[in-house]
């Protein structure tokens, strides 16, 4: 039903549906009042349903923007969402112009700004970076335009006498975009570290990381560049790709152009556009894939992107992104898996308003940084 709120007067079709307007309806009130009124009737057997709750889940959902979420729910879930929606329309119209003090999540927010902010060690000190932009200046003439979200370093075309390493420390709830000294663009996630040089004057262009990161490697076929971990090595000329070492165990890169070799020293295997590697620690099993870029890089260009994910996967996720932690007081809700595809809000409050219209029987309660989850 395509109907705009600006052409409906609520309180005449409220009026309408308790029969006791008088006053013509128009196109979309009739519209509206028709399926409701059929709704209702189909649904005349089910049981009451919390009228407030139902109401205050419908306008949420009628006033957010709307990210593309798929879940598969039984039958019997259905029905009683279609109940709760039949019951909103015909009695929760009278709740339109009162803001309710019982939501399940106004309690407390989970609104809090990161705990912490990024931190760039470098030249002999530590610069906590903020959104006022600085510029540093290195002893060998190597100059950083920095603030909490971009760092951009302005070398000397390569011709440094002395080169000294950086170390970017990226807390969670943070991410930030790094130019380095040849023009290559790293976005670091949260919870991620990075060692770089001031400048490139080498035979080749190495950089260190952990956690995650988007490379996309300026071309420079004399100059390889190669991203090392603590468990593996990725050997570049020029494309752009993901590296995940969020796991204590296994490396995963994700190739979204160009070409890399992942291995150790000159063994390794050989990606394409498209593929992902997943190297085990424990087995030294280096294995690859075709997979779903999207999934592994919607991080970088600020979106919530999750494909058939488990509710723990996903809140481990949301919890580094935002700077908190969850606990699950039911455990079966772990398992829950659904697809959930969004651009990142300011807060986490936001994605767990989204996640509880989805799936109405998980609520989340607020205590500082903890989200406790429950039926």
């Amino acid at each position: 039903m395509d109907t705009s709120d600006k052409d409906i007067n609520w309180d005449k079709l409220l009026a309408a549906l308790e029969g006791t307007n008088t006053e013509p309806l128009n196109a979309q009130e009739e519209a509206m009042l028709k399926e409701s009124t059929e709704i209702k009737e189909r649904l005349a057997v089910h049981d009451k349903f919390p009228v407030n709750e139902g109401w205050q889940r419908f306008t949420a959902a009628r006033d957010i923007h709307r990210p593309r979420i798929k879940w598969w729910k039984p039958a019997w879930e259905i029905a009683a969402a279609a109940a709760v929606l039949a019951v909103v329309i015909t009695a929760g119209l009278r709740f339109w112009k009162k803001e309710s003090t019982h939501h399940p999540l106004a309690k407390a927010q989970a609104d809090l700004q990161p705990s912490r902010r990024v931190q760039l060690l470098g030249n002999g000190k530590k610069i906590v970076l903020d959104s006022v932009s600085q510029t540093l200046k290195y002893n060998n003439g190597v100059q950083v335009q920095a603030n909490s979200t971009s760092i951009v370093y302005e070398a000397k075309n390569g011709k440094e006498e002395t080169v000294t390493m950086d170390t970017l420390l990226v807390p969670r709830g943070n991410k930030i975009r790094v130019t380095l000294a040849d023009g290559t663009v790293v976005w670091m996630n949260a919870d991620s570290r990075l060692v770089c040089p001031t400048a490139f004057n080498g035979k080749t262009r190495e950089v260190s990381m952990e956690g995650e990161a988007f490379f996309e490697v300026a071309a420079n076929s004399q100059q390889p560049f190669v991203v090392h971990t603590t468990k593996i090595d990725i050997q570049v000329l020029g494309t752009g790709f993901n590296v995940n070492t969020y796991e204590t165990t296994a490396v995963q890169t994700t190739l979204a152009s160009g070409k890399v070799r992942v291995g150790q020293e000159n063994s390794g295997i050989i990606l394409t556009p498209g593929e992902q590697s997943s190297y085990n620690e424990a087995t030294g099993a280096l294995r690859k894939k075709a997979v779903d870029i999207r999934i592994f890089t919607a991080w970088k260009d600020n979106n919530i992107y999750f494909e058939d994910a488990s509710l723990s996967d996903i809140t481990t996720s949301l919890g580094r992104s935002f700077d908190y932690d969850f606990k699950f007081e039911d455990a079966s809700l772990a398992a829950l898996s659904f697809t959930l595809d969004m651009q990142r809000p300011t807060n986490l409050q936001d994605v767990l308003n989204r996640i509880h219209l989805t799936i109405g029987d998980v609520k989340f309660r607020v205590q500082g940084r903890m989200v406790y989850i429950s039926r």
